[in-house]
């Protein structure tokens, strides 16, 4: 009987064993399920927008072909249709009946022609992606993007986008049973192992001598030589049923720990989270996310942070390497793709004094990070401003404000004001990137005074000194520009001059924006561009004005009987209390430098 109970284990063992491997093999279900479309090939770029990526839950792998170039870039889909806008391009969506991808024609609008000639047709390097990949022929990518966040597919922004697209989702395959089942057949097959040895000693036992066997002869007896070999060879049977029973188990060490996985295994339902916790449970993101993937969904109407504090990194980056790079060509056309307005101005400006007047101090340089504050704009139309302050390695050097400008989603942010900070001193508390500000109308009431009266109460105070009527609105501590260009520093400079000549200083209108962006406490951090004149003139009739060091460089003039005027930008940034509030406002840095020099008419 323990044969035949044998034999039966064995059988229920093997059933058992070849149906878990059956589940994980010719039984084993797919563990993706994938998508896909041709496309006619017209259109210079394809959008896969958010609901197509969503349409499955998981990662999505991207398989994209059909060109010589492949580039691709996520970002959010309002910024992904915002650069198409004035572009005829295919939008990828899914049907529910086929289960197939589809692709769509959208004509360019008209009305956008503005947004396309503001940038490159290319859309790799746009400021907008926050990351961006390129490959040869064919492209194969795995993302894991929120709700709100679209992939936007080119060659070079010319040429016919690629026309093959492909996207896979994982599916749950598990497969909880294999793990019982094997453990089930490893016991069965143990049980059969150790009936079979029983069965094999019971067979052995009964094939022994049932009586007594006769005496032996006494001159006959058993050597000692062939005892121990009875021994010995009993001691060899004993060691080989031991092997053979340990086979088992280590077979069923083995399954043990190929079965860890949680797939081979039934598992517990996860507990229903209540309803105080389910905002919490939605929010949380992915613990482990991939570096510089969006982990939280985008509501298209609610203001959005124009960038994200990656994204800033990149764009500083990128700043300070063309910054570089035009300082030490001393090239004006070199900053173009990241500068524009005062910043440019002096910029341009100092590299032609310099031309002419080495002595002159060059621009300070503008460091790739860290970045100390990061503040954008939350808002979902342009332009766009986004304000930060950079450190570099040499904590020596005070850092430098930036406020950039975006005009168009097709232009890439460019340096707007570059500001030094003065020494020691403290921001106030501003939103966290992820949140973004409100860039302030010029005219807001919301502060103690508008931008526009700070400039002109700043300008008198530097004109005038304490005699002048705004002494009062402007805090004196640590103000290092009125040491430099203030009332006593102007009175010197008249002093100085030879009696036959006299020198003037006036406020002049100054070209720039206002920039105000709202803190936390409902003041504002406000950037301004002011505009001073220093004029001399001969004094008797006869006379001559000499210029000396940066203005002779800049307006060329050596000598001049009519005389010579300097033009003086100041980038000031400021703080501005919130109305009601009795402080003052505060100076926090400045970058100033001549930028027009020429002789009267």
């Amino acid at each position: 009987m323990r044969f035949i109970f044998a034999i039966f284990a064995f059988i229920i063992a093997t059933a058992l064993i070849g149906a878990g491997v059956a589940q994980r093999t010719v039984f084993l279900p797919p563990d993706t399920v994938s998508a896909s479309v041709i496309t006619d090939g017209t259109a210079p770029y394809v959008m896969i927008d958010s609901d197509t990526l969503l349409t499955h839950d998981g990662k999505q792998s991207l398989v994209i072909s059909g060109s010589s170039t492949v580039f691709a870039a996520y970002g959010r889909t309002s910024d992904v249709e915002a650069w198409l806008d004035g572009s005829d391009y295919e939008r990828i969506g899914y049907d529910d009946s086929s289960r197939e991808l589809t692709a769509e024609n959208v004509s360019a609008n008209p009305d956008a022609a503005e947004n396309v000639a503001s940038g490159s047709a290319n859309p790799a390097g746009s400021d907008l992606w926050l990351e961006q990949y390129t490959a040869e022929d064919a492209m194969y990518r795995t993302v894991n993007l929120p709700a709100g966040y679209s992939v936007i597919v080119a060659a070079d922004g010319t040429s016919p986008a690629p026309t093959s697209i492909s996207i896979s989702w994982p599916i749950p395959n598990a497969t909880p049973w294999v793990g019982p089942l094997l453990v089930a057949g490893v016991v069965f097959l143990f049980a059969g192992l150790v009936l079979l040895v029983l069965g094999l000693l019971h067979m052995r036992r009964s094939q022994r001598p049932r009586r007594k066997p006769p005496a032996l002869p006494k001159g006959k007896r058993f050597s000692p030589s062939r005892t121990n070999a009875i021994e010995s060879g009993m001691k060899r049977g004993r060691r080989s049923i031991a092997s053979f029973v340990a086979a088992p188990v280590a077979l069923v060490s083995v399954l043990a720990f190929s079965g860890c996985s949680s797939d081979y295994w039934p598992q517990a339902a996860a507990p229903t989270p209540v309803a105080s916790d389910a905002a919490t449970t939605a929010a949380t993101p992915d613990p482990t996310p991939t570096p510089g993937e969006p982990v939280e969904t985008v509501d298209d109407g609610t203001p959005m942070p124009a960038v994200t504090q990656a994204q800033l990194e990149g764009i500083v980056s990128s700043i300070s390497t063309v910054a570089a790079e035009g300082d030490a060509a001393s090239s004006a056309d070199a900053l173009s793709p990241r500068f524009t307005g005062p910043a440019l101005d002096l910029r341009k400006t100092t590299y032609a004094i310099r031309g002419g007047f080495p002595e002159y101090a060059a621009p300070q340089p503008i460091p790739a990070g860290p970045l100390e504050v990061v503040l954008p704009q939350a808002s979902n139309s342009w332009p766009k401003t986004v304000f930060t302050v950079v450190q570099g390695a040499d904590t020596t050097v005070p850092p430098v404000a930036l406020m950039l400008e975006q005009e168009t989603a097709r232009s890439n942010y460019k340096v707007y004001y570059a500001i030094t900070l003065e020494p020691d001193t403290s921001l106030p508390s501003v939103a966290a990137a992820s949140v973004g500000t409100t860039r302030l109308a010029p005219e807001t009431k919301l502060l103690t005074m508008t931008p526009e009266q700070l400039k002109t109460a700043y300008a008198d105070i530097l004109q005038f000194g304490d005699a002048s009527g705004y002494i009062g609105d402007v805090d004196p501590t640590g103000d290092t520009l009125r040491t430099q260009v203030g009332v006593d520093y102007k009175n010197s400079a008249k002093a100085a001059l030879a009696s036959t000549a006299s020198m003037e200083f006036a406020t002049v209108p100054a070209p720039g924006q206002n920039i105000a962006l709202a803190t936390t406490e409902s003041g504002a951090l406000v950037a301004v561009n002011l505009r001073e004149s220093q004029t001399v003139k001969p004094a008797e009739s006869g006379a001559t004005v000499s210029p000396t060091g940066a203005v002779k460089a800049l307006s060329g003039v050596n000598e001049s009987s009519k005389g010579t005027e300097a033009i003086f930008d100041y980038q000031l940034l400021f703080y501005i209390p919130p109305s009601g509030d009795t402080t003052k406002a505060e100076l926090l840095g400045f970058t100033q430098g001549l930028v027009q020099a020429k002789e009267l008419p």
